[in-house]
């Protein structure tokens, strides 16, 4: 019998893993009804397992956590970070979700802050060179990007700010697109863009921005959502999307129903007011009068009496 040795395809490991908007967060969104922090821990694990696999560094274009102080990082939460990030390099901006006041001075203030003293991440403000293989260049919120000097290897600018696909997210938004800035700075390789929770990517004669997009689905209208990071190999300047596990049916809209009935019965509280309340010389006196009349909501009646008195 012949034997046939099938030869093994060597794969040749990545440089960086791309992401951005992690979010790490100790409470649970409105509109996630599963193990939130469960789902959370599942997306991080993959993460460092993937970076792992390929013995690389993973580079977070900001937001890495959610909120900067105690109520978005306590302590239990920064401990179980640090023993989670032991062993892996990861390397961060910040984007306004990690900054106190959303000020990049107070970043030692901040959750990010303890994070990179005890060497869990590391948050560059210059630019640094890797392996001699290519260089990142730090924008941080707030910061635009800016031209610098060609190291003559591959360059990546890191930046949290919104930078949109192609139409605006919303009426009146204004943000560069990814295409704009690729032609606007030439000398990089690579933009990793965060901010934008869409993910996307933009090429230009051969130069690629990527917006990974947030790392956990938190509002009602990210329901088709598919979280994911990026390999990015640098001699090549070829990224991958790798697509993060997710469960179906964990988000409810029901928070956005109940918000639109309260809307409604607060416009038809308005109405009433109009039409049913004798009108006096204080419009103050008619909502008191019309809550004596009417009975209403409390939490209906605080929000009223919260903006007329």
């Amino acid at each position: 019998m012949t034997q046939f040795k099938r030869k093994r395809q060597t794969i040749k490991k990545a440089d960086a893993i791309l992401a951005a908007d992690i979010h790490i967060r100790p409470d649970i969104p409105v509109g996630r009804i599963d193990d939130y922090f469960t789902a959370m821990e599942k997306k991080i694990d993959f993460i460092l397992a993937l970076s792992k696999q390929h013995e690389c560094l993973i580079l977070v274009a900001g937001d890495l956590g959610n909120k900067p102080l105690n109520n978005g990082w306590p302590v239990w939460l920064l401990e179980w970070i640090i023993k989670k990030f032991e062993g892996h390099k990861i390397i961060c901006i910040a984007g306004q979700h990690d900054l106190p006041n959303h000020r990049l001075d107070l970043w030692e203030k901040s959750g990010i802050g303890v994070l990179h003293a005890a060497g869990a991440i590391k948050l560059i403000f210059n630019p640094i060179l890797i392996k001699n293989t290519f260089a990142i260049f730090p924008f941080h919120y707030g910061q635009e990007i800016e031209d610098k000097t060609d190291h003559g290897s591959p360059n990546i600018a890191m930046t949290h700010q919104m930078v949109i696909e192609n139409k605006p997210l919303w009426p009146g938004q204004e943000a560069p697109k990814g295409n704009s800035l690729l032609k606007k700075f030439p000398e990089y390789n690579l933009i990793l863009s965060g901010d934008n929770h869409s993910p996307f990517v933009a090429e230009h004669q051969g130069r690629i921005l990527v917006n990974p997009g947030s790392m956990m689905r938190n509002t009602a209208d990210q329901i088709d959502h598919k979280p994911r990071v990026y390999l990015w190999w640098a001699e090549t300047n070829r990224i991958e999307p790798v697509y993060l596990p997710i469960e179906q049916d964990v988000i409810s809209r029901e928070h956005i129903k109940d918000t639109t009935e309260r809307d409604n019965r607060f416009d038809a509280l308005i109405t009433r007011v109009k039409t049913d309340v004798e009108i006096q010389l204080k419009y103050e006196d008619n909502v008191v009068k019309y809550f004596k009349k009417f009975r209403t909501e409390k939490a209906v009646k605080d929000k009223v009496l919260e903006h007329v008195i």
